[in-house]
This record gives C-alpha cells, structure tokens and sequence, in this order.
C-alpha cells in the first residue's frame, strides 16, 4: 500500500474548502479514494486523516476490551465519536469542518504531513514547532528504531 509521505502547505479558502495533495489522495487504497476520515489528533492540535480501512482497523482493535469496561467505552466513545468522513470535490478539495479548523487553529493555511499509514492537517507555524520538537527527539532515541523482518511465513521478527 502507498504511503502518505513529505509535506505540504495549501491555501484554505473563506469557506474552508482545501485541496488535498495529489499525492496524498494517490495513496489511498483503490476503491477508496473519494474520501478521508478525519479526527482530533490524540496526541497533537492537528487533525488526523486516513483512509476507511484505517478506521475498520482502530475499531476492531477496540475489540481487546471487555465489551462493557470503562476502557472500551472511554475509547470508542473518544475515537468514534469524532470521526468525519468528507469525499473529494472534482478539484481534489474538501470543507474542512469548522470545529476541527478551530481545534488545530487553522485559518487561511493548512500544512499537511504524511505520517506513513496517516496524515496530518495543521498550523503551519505550529507544525514547525511540532516538526522541530520530533526530530530533536528522534536524534535522541534513534537507536530505538529497529527494522521489522517479514519472513516467509508471514512471521515479523526484528532485525537491524
């Protein structure tokens, strides 16, 4: 499967409308490429996007839960709840939602940044900030970063 990689900033228009990156609409799987989900970003005041199977994949992981545990309520409720899914005008573009452009602080730019199976719309000022924070770190973990080996039955293991 493509990867939403790099990064870019587009213009939002007065009525919230935004073109998405030709790439990023290209790295959706087939048969689901006229729209993205979107969410407040978990861990950041940026806006989470992906595909739908994506989303099919954090609700079955909700299924690690007791059924009725403050857990799995807390989680679906929080995750679920939130999702917006928007299709692609004829030009690529999508409203961005009001409530989602106030949360990341959106307003006349959106940096959008590929995070492999995701992306994220923000700030452009504080996807700087963001940005420089993240690689500071990763310099100062990187040798956490291990390769992950598929092996011909299907098996991951780790591997440098």
């Amino acid at each position: 499967m493509p990867l939403f990689m790099s990064k870019y900033t587009n213009k939002v228009d007065g009525k919230g409308r935004v073109s998405v990156p030709s790439q990023f609409r290209a790295a959706l799987p087939s048969g689901f490429q006229k729209s993205i989900v979107m969410y407040q970003a978990v861990n950041h005041g940026a806006i989470e996007c992906c595909d739908l199977l994506h989303i099919e994949k954090v609700n079955d992981s909700l299924e690690g839960f007791a059924p009725y545990s403050d857990e799995h309520d807390e989680f679906s409720l929080a995750l679920m709840s939130g999702l917006t899914e928007l299709c692609f005008d004829g030009n690529g573009r999508i409203i961005l939602p009001q409530d989602l452009m106030e949360y990341a602080g959106i307003m006349n730019l959106a940096t959008f940044a590929g995070k492999g199976k995701t992306f994220q719309i923000w700030e452009p000022a504080a996807f700087n900030r963001e940005l420089d924070i993240a690689r500071h770190k990763v310099k100062e973990k990187r040798d956490l970063l291990k390769f992950r080996l598929k092996t011909t039955e299907g098996t991951i293991k780790d591997g440098s």
